[in-house]
């Protein structure tokens, strides 16, 4: 019973803080990938949809274009089957960080821990709520199925998991990396066989960047330079802060940047003892973290918070691994963590939810006046900033290429304005003259936003 206990708990723990994004809907992002499956099924192949890489210079055949293309397809505008999978994707993760410390600890409470400091974190509310942050719960679940079958010495399983990882996200070049320094500080008569990873991620990276090359300008451009080590800094300290701590718990901001200063102080001076003392085992930790991080630096201009996800197994370890070896000295600070964590994690869950829905109310009734006349093009009234920016910024409403929902003039009085986005709002606004010609043509149709109950539609004539 102890034994099942122990596999149990950290995934009863993940659905005791996130179980609200079981329930959670599509919005953001999630609508420009849902199109890829209406894109094939007017006329684009699904070679395409699968390995075409995204004008983000991106390319996830698994992470996220088989994603998308086989949930919709055989659910269609339901997210829960999507969520669940990513669910039981992250409670493999947190049972695989748990194995992995049980083999390189030898201690069951540092284990256990480990998963119960990751699941706690608040930065893992994206990718436990959103669709199309599958990516990073995906990824993470292959990078440690390679790293336990590194350890248990199965050479084919782990080249399996690492040629599996490249299909998930680009930050699976990264493997041979991780695998090294264990190598190098654990277990040293494996190196010779951990070599000839490095090839097959040199020969990715090229082939990525030549297939799907990195945009030269905006928010998603590469910078390498000196300011990689500021922005490494930057995540370490706010894999501390708890999301919207004053909001959602009513302590003063200071208690959360005092988090982002006194847990890493107090991380960092445990494994420069541990190495003083020629124990490495707290360095191989915050080196991973490092490394998990490296493929996210040079991106100086997009610093948020779900590129954290994977990386925080690797904090997690560490603070697992500290306590297990100052258990009474760790007691308050597990605590405090926890305390902190664990509030913001579930009422931003809670809110991002509520957020979904307000997507979910909207899309489903212009889906529907949509079906009951599909030449109309509908203009929708009294949008809220809410409602623009969990769904309509994101084109939901397309139909051969092209978008049959508007604006009524005046809307962008009330949105709050997002620059940063790259969201340009004349684009969803019709001309005075394509008003006046659809309008003539009996084809204009308005649909108010906020009407309870079944679509209230009405034409202009």
């Amino acid at each position: 019973m102890k034994r099942v206990l122990f596999w149990l708990v950290p995934g009863l723990f993940l659905l005791l803080v996130y179980w609200q994004g079981l329930f959670s809907w599509f919005q953001q992002d999630d609508f420009a990938w849902m199109g890829l499956l209406r894109e094939v099924r007017e006329g684009d192949s699904l070679w395409r949809a699968l390995f075409h890489p995204s004008q983000h210079g991106t390319w996830r055949p698994l992470g996220e274009r088989a994603y998308f293309l086989f949930f919709p397809w055989v659910f269609g505008y339901e997210a829960w089957p999507m969520r669940v999978v990513a669910f039981l994707t992250q409670w493999g993760s947190l049972a695989l960080a748990q194995a992995i410390m049980l083999r390189l600890t030898r201690s069951w409470g540092a284990a256990l821990l480990t998963p119960i400091l990751w699941a706690a974190n608040s930065k893992l509310i994206i990718p436990m709520i959103s669709n199309g942050a599958y990516i990073h719960v995906l990824s993470g679940f292959f990078l440690l199925l390679g790293l336990w079958f590194l350890m248990r010495g199965q050479w084919g399983a782990m080249w399996a998991a690492f040629l599996a990882g490249f299909g998930a996200m680009e930050m699976n070049v990264v493997f041979p990396a991780l695998a090294t320094l264990y190598c190098l500080l654990a277990e040293r008569e494996k190196l010779r066989r951990v070599v000839w990873l490095w090839p097959v991620s040199a020969g990715y990276y090229v082939l990525h960047m030549a297939l799907a090359p990195k945009m030269a300008g905006g928010s998603y451009a590469m910078h390498f330079d000196a300011g990689m080590a500021a922005t490494s800094a930057r995540y370490f300290r706010w894999a501390f802060v708890p999301d919207n701590l004053a909001a959602f718990t009513g302590l003063p901001r200071w208690a959360g940047t005092a988090s982002g200063i006194v847990f890493p102080l107090l991380l960092l001076v445990f494994a420069g003892m541990q190495a003083a003392r020629k124990q490495y085992l707290g360095l191989l930790f915050l080196g991973w973290f490092v490394i998990l991080l490296a493929p996210v630096l040079p991106l100086s201009g997009h610093v948020t918070d779900y590129y954290l996800t994977v990386p925080l197994a690797a904090l997690s370890m560490l603070g697992a691994f500290a306590a297990s070896r100052h258990p009474w000295a760790a007691v308050p600070f597990v605590t405090l963590y926890l305390m902190l964590m664990v509030p913001c994690a579930y009422r931003g869950t809670g809110w991002w939810r509520s957020r979904s829905l307000v997507a979910e109310r909207l899309v489903r009734r212009v889906f529907a006046a949509h079906a009951a006349n599909p030449n109309a093009v509908i203009l929708i009234e009294g949008v809220s900033s809410e409602q623009f920016w969990a769904a309509l910024a994101h084109y939901p409403f397309v139909d051969h290429k092209k978008t049959y929902v508007y604006l009524t003039p005046g809307t962008d009085a009330h949105i709050e304005e997002h620059p940063e986005s790259g969201v340009r709002m004349q684009e969803f606004f019709l001309s005075p003259g394509e008003t006046e010609r659809l309008r003539g043509e009996g084809r204009l149709l308005v649909l108010n936003a906020n009407q309870a109950g079944r679509p209230a539609v009405k034409f202009q004539q």
